[in-house]
């Protein structure tokens, strides 16, 4: 891989505070980072960057602070992937999910970015694999979130290794050894004991179901009475295994209004058409109250609707944005571009 793929954000020349600033808006697509009072104006970090194949490989060290991602952190930001952490120094204690957990140097932890987190880390030094859900396909049949392999056991070492191998040589690989070298890594992982830590025997079956759920959605957005009752009725599954399909996008309802959302949101960023009235564009959506739907509007992109409609015009409608009306989720390259347009605002 060619060097100028590797990214390095080095923040030591700035205050403190300027580098906390420029350290949350790099991480917002993973976390929300916060710090402690007393703990601003000491604040250092730095992080190396490098997309190996479809994934992203950082190196980075950091000052102690807290980590947090909530529900509407996942489904704002698009990233469906799975994180693989290796801790050279330091660690961190916390919740993931309703996992408690707590690594330590040495440890090789795993994170899903379709679950929740509230961590506190201590100064540390870690490798962070970023890499899209199908890759590792251990992850679609066993809860893996908040897992951990501990560093004294003899596949955390190999993993480790590996791991440490891929940031020395990310920059030189081919993209046929990148891929080779992710491939090796993710046949490590499902050799370890995760496999047996948190089955969920249904996960198969369950995403098929879902994705079921989710096209009869798609299907009937514009209508009105769209309902649990209804949607459970349709695709013949009870209500309680509807709410557990949708429990992590916040239920079932929470979903559909998502959609409806974003359905708005690629309506009104055609700039070609303004004949349709915002109004117009809300009730086909599914609706029936345009106050409502502008403020959730607001809520979930950030934007009012008339903003997005005159943002769309101007063509500097937020790509970030547009990954949501698109449908596709932005990945790791995308991730690298937005560090090189921070690392140049300094």
């Amino acid at each position: 891989m060619p060097d100028e793929d590797t990214t390095d954000f080095m923040l030591g020349r700035l205050a403190a505070e300027q580098q906390f600033a420029l350290w949350h808006d790099l991480v917002q697509p993973l976390f929300r980072v916060s710090l402690d009072e007393d703990a601003a104006a000491a604040f250092r970090a730095e992080v190396q960057a490098a997309p190996i194949a479809d994934a992203l490989l950082t190196r980075c060290t950091s000052r102690a602070q807290s980590f947090q991602r909530d529900m509407d952190d996942v489904r704002s930001s698009g990233w469906d992937h799975i994180v693989i952490q290796h801790y050279l120094g330091g660690g961190f204690e916390g919740l993931c999910g309703d996992r408690t957990v707590a690594v330590e140097a040495g440890d090789i932890n795993i994170l899903d970015l379709n679950g929740t987190l509230r961590t506190r880390a201590t100064d540390f030094s870690n490798l962070t694999l970023i890499l899209p859900r199908d890759r590792l396909p251990v992850a679609g049949s066993h809860d893996l979130h908040g897992r951990a392999i501990g560093r004294g056991s003899a596949i955390a070492a190999v993993i480790g290794s590996h791991l440490r191998s891929l940031a020395d040589h990310a920059a030189s690989l081919s993209p046929r050894e990148a891929d080779a070298a992710l491939e090796a890594l993710c046949l490590l992982m499902a050799g370890s004991d995760l496999r047996e830590a948190d089955p969920r025997v249904r996960a198969a079956a369950g995403a098929s179901v879902h994705e079921r759920i989710c096209a009869h959605i798609d299907r009937h957005l514009d209508d009105p009475n769209l309902s649990p009752a209804s949607i459970a009725a349709a695709c013949r599954v009870s209500r309680a295994t509807l709410y557990r399909l949708f429990g992590f996008e916040g239920g079932v309802m929470a979903y559909v209004a998502g959609r409806r959302l974003d359905r708005a949101f690629t309506a009104l960023s055609r700039p070609d058409d303004e004949r349709t009235t915002i109004a117009q564009v809300a009730y086909r959506s599914g609706f029936t109250s345009e106050t409502h739907f502008s403020r959730s509007f607001r809520v979930r992109f950030a934007m009012t609707p008339r903003d997005a409609r005159r943002l769309a015009r101007e063509g500097r409608l937020a790509r970030q944005d547009r990954y949501r009306i698109s449908g596709t989720s932005p990945t790791p390259r995308d991730w690298v571009h937005v560090m090189r347009r921070l690392r140049e605002s300094f």
